[in-house]
């Protein structure tokens, strides 16, 4: 009997926790009874339909699949590692669950604007080229999509809540949505980075913030010492263009990193990593081309 895939994710959005992708299998003879759950896009139920449904969803299929992709992978793929980006992050985990399963069909939530190109690029990564591939925007309205969805919600939902008790804190639901997300991400973007998003917008805005602010009191600093010859106004120089060209790093990858010591005004990491001192000296660290490259960057 034929095996048919439903896939979606959850928690695309969120500054903050994991996105989640799940593959919803079945037998085409099961489908009826999956209709007969009348199964929903996830964001059109509340937390406790969606509890309530899920248990009876995972009864009806034959199997599912899920990938809990969390934020420092996010953040590779936003930032181009390995050539990704989030839609192709997507498309490898899809590839990787259809080359698991092999169903003769799969039905996906397309996650691109452009449907063609992203068929294209989801079929070089299938090792059986004829899987019957229906891709679409909104495609919740499968039952099995809308399974995959609710599947991928919840467990979603059930990371985020371990997250909280692991910390001690109520952070609200990860979006910037969320007045407890907003404030938890204001006040504690630096205690607890590897729960963030941090290629995300809100985020970089935060680190960016502070980075300037640092800039700007050690540049007031250096004048102060002037006035007394500790620095020189050549020094002065040096560490604004050190600023600008910094910044200018995060259009090639690179993103910051909370200093580890006092000594440190800031540090950058992409395809190596480069600290910069509160005395004006720069460090760079990492394999011998990309330093050369960072370099150039630089006008070192």
């Amino acid at each position: 009997m034929a095996l048919v895939c439903g896939i979606d994710e959850a928690r695309r959005g969120p500054v903050l926790g994991p996105m989640v992708m799940c593959g919803a299998f079945i037998e085409e003879k099961e489908m009826p009874k999956l209709e007969k759950l009348r199964p929903k896009d996830s964001k059109l139920l509340t937390k406790e339909e969606r509890e309530q449904i899920y248990p009876k969803l995972i009864n009806v299929l034959k199997s599912y699949k899920l990938f809990i992709i969390q934020p420092d992978e996010i953040d590779k793929a936003v930032h181009g590692h390995d050539g990704l980006n989030l839609n192709k992050l997507e498309a490898h985990k899809q590839a990787d669950i259809l080359n698991e399963f092999n169903p003769e069909k799969a039905i996906i939530d397309c996650p691109s604007n452009n449907i063609k190109s992203y068929r294209q690029q989801l079929l070089k990564l299938l090792k059986n080229k004829k899987i019957d591939l229906v891709l679409e925007h909104n495609a919740e309205r499968y039952p099995l999509v809308a399974a995959a969805s609710i599947i991928a919600k919840v467990t979603g939902d059930r990371e985020v809540e371990k997250l909280k008790k692991q910390i001690g804190i109520d952070f609200g639901s990860g979006y910037m949505s969320d007045p407890k997300t907003v404030e938890f991400l204001k006040n504690n973007f630096e205690n607890y980075p590897e729960l963030f998003r941090k290629s995300w917008f809100p985020y970089q805005e935060l680190v960016n913030k502070k980075f300037q602010k640092s800039l700007s009191d050690f540049t007031q600093f250096l004048k102060e010492e002037q006035k007394h010859k500790s620095h020189t106004l050549e020094d002065l120089k040096k560490l604004e263009d050190f600023g600008f060209h910094l910044k200018k790093l995060e259009d090639f990858g690179f993103h910051f990193e909370k200093p580890k010591t006092e000594h440190e005004l800031a540090i950058m990491k992409g395809s190596c990593t480069v600290i910069l001192y509160k005395n004006g000296k720069l460090l760079i660290q990492g394999k011998e081309e990309a330093k050369k490259n960072v370099e150039k960057l630089l006008n070192l």
